[in-house]
C-alpha cells in the first residue's frame, strides 16, 4: 500500500484539484483508492455529498482533521491513499507528511508559490529527521498553460532544477475539465464536450501525470 500526500501552505496552488484528479485516474484504472480530506473547508467531502453519482466506484472518501489525519492514514485499507492536507503549517500537517511514501508539492508557477513550496520542503526535511527515514517528494507544477510556460514559471522551474530539487516533468495543465466535477457533479471520465472543453485532452494529461507518479513510487520502493 502507498500513501501520497499533497501539501501546500498556499491557496490557489491547485492542491485539491490535483489530488482529486489523480484519484480519478487511479480508481478508473482499477486501483481501489482512498482520499483523506484533511481540509477544514471540506472541499472533497462536500463534492461527494453533493454529487455522489460522480464518485467513482473504486474511490472512498474520508474526512479527517488534526490528529485524525494520521489515524486515517494508518487505518486506510486500500492499495492507494491520497491525502489532501490542510493548507497550513501546523503540527498535524507535519505528521501527515511524516506518514507519506511520496509528498507532492503543487505550485502554480508564481514566486509566491515557489516560496511556499520551499517552506514545505523544509517541513519534509524536518520530518525526515524526526522519523529517521527518507521521505520522497516532488514539486508538481499545476495550472500551467498547455500551449506555453510563461517566463515566470520557466525561471522558477530553472532555478529549482539548478538547485537539484526533484520535480515532476509532466505538469498538470490548466483545464476546465479538472474543475468541472465540482460544478457539474460528474467524474473526469464521465465528462462530455458539453460539460467542459476538450475533456479528452484533460484525461490524457492526467494519465501522463499519474504514470510519472507511479514511476516515482516504484523507484522509491526499490531504493
Amino acid at each position: 500500500m502507498a500513501t501520497i500526500v499533497f501539501a501546500s501552505s498556499k491557496g490557489g496552488a491547485g492542491k485539491t484539484t490535483a489530488a482529486v484528479t489523480l484519484a480519478f485516474v487511479t480508481s478508473h484504472h482499477g486501483t481501489p483508492t482512498t482520499i483523506i480530506d484533511g481540509d477544514p473547508n471540506r472541499p472533497i467531502a462536500r463534492w461527494a455529498e453533493r454529487f455522489p453519482a460522480g464518485v467513482p466506484q473504486n474511490l472512498r472518501i474520508i474526512e479527517a482533521l488534526g490528529d485524525g489525519v494520521m489515524e486515517a492514514i494508518d487505518g486506510a485499507a486500500t492499495p492507494l491513499t491520497i491525502v489532501d492536507l490542510e493548507g497550513s503549517k501546523n503540527a498535524e500537517v507535519s505528521v501527515g507528511i511524516g506518514r507519506a511514501d511520496l509528498v507532492l508539492i503543487p505550485l502554480a508557477g508564481s514566486r509566491l508559490d515557489a516560496d511556499e513550496a520551499t517552506a514545505v520542503i523544509r517541513v519534509v526535511k524536518r520530518q525526515e529527521a524526526a522519523f529517521r527515514r527518507s521521505i520522497p517528494f516532488r514539486l508538481m507544477f499545476t495550472r500551467m498553460s498547455p500551449a506555453i510556460m510563461d517566463r515566470q514559471a520557466r525561471d522558477i522551474y530553472a532555478q529549482f532544477k539548478a538547485a537539484g530539487i526533484p520535480m515532476l516533468e509532466q505538469p498538470l495543465y490548466e483545464r476546465a475539465a479538472y474543475r468541472a466535477p465540482f460544478h457539474v457533479g460528474l467524474g473526469l471520465y464521465q465528462l462530455k464536450e458539453t460539460d467542459a472543453r476538450n475533456p479528452v485532452a484533460a484525461v490524457e494529461n492526467a494519465e501522463a501525470v499519474a504514470a510519472e507518479i507511479r514511476g516515482v513510487l516504484a523507484g522509491a520502493a526499490n531504493v
